[in-house]
């Protein structure tokens, strides 16, 4: 009987198991299936007007179906490497290639590569030149970076602010996002970082809701941690990352150049 009811008991949480995976591969196909249908209709709508008559290659509406067939292709890209992200996070495959870089130099290229996205808002970055090494992943870091970025683009208020700053705390560095945009409900702050959750401004913002949950993976794969919270104004992304790697401390910078 003992035996009986461990089987039974196996195969009860099996088959949650299986239900919870089906669960989650129906919203993933609903939601990858409603993001990639609005892209490749515009390209196919571009690409078809380009090749019809009705639009001259001397035509100003040349460059605007170009464009918006670029642009839509990014989207593609964008989705699909969200998309493989969650499954090496999820498998336990995602693992930093972690180097000595200067957080200041990562931020900078992603503020470079969101202009035209920023152009609408007023970027503050405090990053002390006191600030050391850090450890991390440069091209993951750029992920998260610019995934914060899309996200206070998105819901924050044109011409609001939105500030980037960080600070060393104990033997971490400590960085906040900050925008000017709507607060989350207090009892939706944990969630935001889930799987394919999306509560504010929902109805007007597109995305598959894995963002902030591939930056969540980013930042724990660094030995790091990620929590949201209301600012009195807006709302803040919170992350720290350690500056001890493998038992060493950040080099001396300054030393480093010296010698070079």
């Amino acid at each position: 009987m003992a035996l009986e009811r461990a089987r039974l008991a196996q195969a009860e949480s099996r088959a949650r198991v299986l239900e919870e995976s089906d669960h989650l591969k129906s919203i993933l196909l609903s939601s990858v299936s409603h993001e990639l249908r609005t892209p490749l209709s515009t390209i196919k709508a571009a690409a078809s007007s380009l090749r019809s008559d009705d639009v001259h290659w001397d035509s100003a509406a040349r460059p605007e179906l170009i464009a918006a067939i670029d642009d839509e292709a990014d989207h593609l890209n964008m989705l699909v490497g969200n998309l493989l992200d969650m499954s090496r996070i999820e498998s336990g495959v995602l693992k930093p290639k972690r180097e000595w870089n200067i957080l200041s130099e990562i931020v900078g290229s992603v503020l470079a590569r969101m202009k035209h996205l920023a152009e609408e808002h007023r970027i503050e970055v405090d990053l002390p030149e006191s600030l050391p090494l850090m450890p991390v992943d440069y091209v993951q870091m750029e992920q998260v970076f610019t995934e914060f970025g899309q996200q206070q683009c998105k819901y924050a208020p044109e011409k609001s602010v939105i500030c980037v700053r960080a600070f060393v705390e104990d033997e971490s560095v400590h960085v906040v996002v900050s925008n000017q945009g709507p607060q989350v409900p207090q009892e939706h702050l944990e969630r935001i970082f889930d799987k394919f959750f999306r509560i504010t401004a929902a109805d007007r913002v597109t995305g598959t809701g894995l963002g902030l949950s591939i930056c969540k993976g980013i930042i724990e794969a660094h030995g790091g941690r990620l929590w949201a919270e209301n600012m009195p104004d807006g709302l803040a992304f919170n992350f720290t990352l350690p500056l001890i790697w493998e038992g060493a401390s950040p080099p001396n910078l300054t030393m480093d150049t010296e010698t070079e």
